[in-house]
């Protein structure tokens, strides 16, 4: 019984970390609708800057290995953002998948625990 408790406690912290993560993801997807989301993150920062980084790579006024090195990392950040926004979907739809097989084993150890 003690060991079928700590099982049920097990999956409970388990299915709280799942729906962070959904959490995060919805917080994502409400965050991506939003008109300011849209044009600073979507439009300005991930084509307008993205390009206007590219651009710089071959201006000749940039050539420097210090400038070319600076234009690089912030192309480099403009794909870890891409990266780290995308991972946060991609674990949140994971999560909404596992979730419903959590609660079922926390529904089948409960069912346990009473007999």
């Amino acid at each position: 019984m003690q060991d079928t408790q700590s099982q049920i406690h097990q999956v409970e912290l388990t299915i709280d970390e799942a729906k962070k993560h959904i959490n995060k993801m919805n917080s994502l997807i409400k965050l991506s609708n939003n008109k300011e989301y849209k044009e600073i993150f979507l439009e300005g920062f991930f084509k307008d800057y993205a390009i206007q980084q590219v651009m710089l790579k071959s201006d000749p006024t940039q050539q420097s290995a210090d400038c070319q090195k600076a234009i690089i990392d912030n192309i480099n950040s403009i794909g870890s953002l891409r990266v780290h926004l995308h991972g946060i979907m991609t674990q949140g739809r994971q999560m909404e998948d596992a979730l419903v097989d959590h609660e079922v084993t926390r529904e089948e150890l409960q069912a346990e625990d009473i007999v």
